[in-house]
């Protein structure tokens, strides 16, 4: 708090609480099998282009037919805009590991699996070559220097000649040659190096001063043609039969300073000693698949273990064939053992196709699981290979009822079994039976679609799909142009070229009443949904329109994502009147969209929020308790237009 000592006007600036925003309500999860891409991984894709690069497209051999496509395809024609795609399958991914160079006991230190799985990944090759950024053809050395002194004492040395001066640079540590001294340069003014400290001696005309020897634990000395060496550089340094390894810590003005505790053994900068050389180890991955048409041929030069460095792996392999990884058990050995050792070319393994008849339950039930942290996903669409189970399907359908009202924030809509009949041995009411949602977390449709079908040997040869994808499209159009509390029926389904059957309004007077939702072709008109109902029981009449329990997702994941302000503020009077004005706000909102019934804001929802209910004891467990009341809007289901006959002529009303 700001203390008050001086008189004057101040001015505080108290933040606001802004108003609640509502959270998407479209975006659809499809789950099914695909010709390619990452299995149980939700990827956000946006058009059906970007669907095709990642997944592939549809299915050529019609005994090998899935309807995930075709159901992604009809989302976005029908106005989806937003989608995640969530492939089951059996396959397996092409691998090979790359081992380090330890001399025994070698582990796994990058991992090569192909980018596509299946067993087109076991015709691709990879080899591993050693390299060297920089070799002894470059000449790289530590840096020697040698000059005649006229004298030095102190933290002074004076040279004879000025321009010998060029050769040394501050952070050189010198020594006076046959002397012990030893000693940094700090700052060069003309012929003069001024030293870190003091000389313990004094000396003539007739000595020279040098770079002193490089000694055990030294970390920092200087280097002569420094290009391709940097942060992350595994260096070798050599002079005669002693030489050792060291990762660069960093490279400064062409001083290197070491990782870790240095140098380990001792190294002359005399002007007699040999060089002390300096080299650096790399490798170069190559990847090939000569089956390819035409064939692809890729090489990866001069790669580095080490992320400080430019030409980390990580970095440089960009392959259209394989991705590069570090094993999932971190490889312990030291550089430059942990690089990988030279391999002749070898191709991948464990690659294995698709089994489409071996989809089961359990796959789907992984992808739902895998979509439990994905808290943007509204809708969840099930799309299965051509001739699926019946009894299979509503166990997958199942499931994803009770994924639904576990997460309470999505609703899952369902598409009636291939072949369905009203009655029969694969009749609706059964199906409808079993896939119940209490609190209607889920929508049943039928029959299926006749749509043009791109994978015939014309492309003009038509198909019966499940309705799902086209649905959720129709989900999203409605959203967007009417709100989530416009039940999503009497809409046209693009792309729809026909039924699989056509219904009377006997037959669906049958099936409205037990949960289907019917999609029905009138004189003149192209395939329209007509129907609104969820699968919750006869006798849970406030959960039977799919649009009331969509508005209530909506209305209560908007709360939850927009009230975690108020966690950990203090629980008091204020606090409430905060939130019941903010929810308020909101409320008039969504009343004023048309989604609550009533004629004023005070008939159409309440917020309460007092000691009442938020008692001493409820506030002393940390707990503010809010309670909301809506009024949804149902859908007119069936107009009723009643004629009467009077006397000055026909009369109409309503009701």
């Amino acid at each position: 708090m700001i203390n008050y000592t001086t008189p004057g006007v101040f001015i505080e600036e108290i933040p606001a609480t802004g108003p609640i925003p509502g959270v998407g309500t479209s975006t659809v999860a499809f789950i099914g099998p695909t010709l390619f891409g990452p299995i149980n991984t939700p990827t956000r894709i946006t058009n059906w282009t970007q669907f095709k690069t990642l997944f592939g497209d549809y299915a050529l051999d019609p005994a090998k037919r899935f309807f995930t496509p075709y159901a992604v395809r009809g989302f976005f024609s029908n106005g989806g805009t937003i989608a995640y795609m969530v492939r089951v399958g059996t396959a397996k991914t092409a691998f090979l590991n790359l081992n380090d160079r330890a001399s025994s006991g070698s582990a796994p230190t990058l991992v090569i699996t192909a980018q596509r799985d299946g067993s087109i990944g076991n015709s691709i090759q990879v080899g591993v070559q050693n390299a060297q950024i920089v070799n002894s053809a470059q000449n790289a050395s530590v840096q020697k220097a040698r000059a005649a002194i006229t004298s030095a004492a102190n933290n002074q040395v004076t040279l004879q000649n000025a321009s010998d001066a060029s050769q040394f640079r501050s952070g050189d540590v010198i020594t006076i040659e046959g002397s012990a001294e030893r000693t940094p340069i700090t700052q060069i003014q003309g012929n003069q190096l001024i030293l870190a400290s003091n000389l313990t001696g004094t000396y003539g005309a007739t000595a020279f001063v040098r770079i002193a020897d490089l000694v055990a634990n030294q970390k920092t000395f200087r280097i002569q043609n420094s290009s391709g060496i940097e942060s992350g550089s595994v260096i070798n340094l050599a002079q005669g039969s002693t030489q050792e390894t060291h990762i660069v810590d960093d490279l400064v003005n062409n001083f290197v300073t070491l990782s870790g505790n240095g140098l380990t053994n001792a190294y002359q900068l005399t002007q007699a000693a040999a060089p002390i050389a300096i080299t650096t180890t790399e490798f170069t991955l190559t990847v090939a698949q000569p089956s390819a048409q035409p064939p692809i041929s890729e090489q990866f030069p001069n790669l580095s273990m080490d992320p400080r460095h430019n030409r980390y792996f990580s970095r440089i392999v960009n392959s259209q064939l394989v991705n590069s990884t570090l094993p999932t058990v971190p490889n312990t050995q030291p550089p430059p053992n942990n690089i990988p050792a030279p391999l002749n070319t070898t191709f991948l393994a464990g690659g294995a196709d698709d089994q489409l008849g071996s989809i089961g339950v359990n796959q789907y039930q992984n992808a739902l699981t895998a979509l439990t942290s994905i808290n943007d996903a509204n809708l969840i669409c099930l799309c299965v290979r051509d001739q699926c189970d019946p009894s299979m399907l509503s166990s997958i359908q199942a499931a994803a009822i009770a994924h639904c009202e576990q997460k309470q924030d999505r609703f899952a809509i369902l598409d009636a079994a291939q072949g369905s009949s009203p009655s029969g041995s694969n009749n609706l009411t059964t199906q409808v039976g079993a896939l119940v949602s209490k609190q209607g977390y889920a929508a049943f449709y039928y029959p299926w679609l006749l749509v043009n079908d791109p994978a015939g040997p014309t492309g003009n040869e038509t198909l019966l799909v499940p309705p799902s994808g086209h649905l959720a499209g129709i989900y999203a159009r409605s959203d967007s142009q009417r709100g989530v509390h416009k039940a999503p029926a009497n809409e046209f389904i693009t792309g729809a070229r026909g039924l699989e059957t056509l219904l009377s309004d006997t037959d669906q007077g049958v099936l409205n009443n037990i949960g289907v939702n019917v999609l029905r072709i009138f004189p003149g008109q192209p395939p329209v949904v007509w129907g609104a109902r969820t699968t919750a029981p006869l006798d849970q009449v406030a959960w039977r329109y799919i649009n009331v329990r969509r508005l209530f997702i909506f209305v209560e994941q908007s709360l939850i994502e927009s009230l975690r302000w108020a966690v950990f503020e203090p629980n008091n009077p204020g606090l409430w009147k905060k939130l019941e004005r903010t929810i308020s706000e909101f409320l008039s909102r969504v009343w004023r969209s048309g989604a609550l019934f009533g004629k004023k804001a005070s008939d159409a929802f309440y917020v309460k929020i007092d000691e009442e209910l938020n008692p001493p004891s409820v506030q002393e467990l940390g707990q503010i308790i809010i309670e909301i009341g809506i009024a949804p809007v149902r859908p007119a289901e069936f107009v009723i237009v009643r004629v009467a006959m009077w006397d000055g002529g026909s009369q109409t009303s309503a009701g």
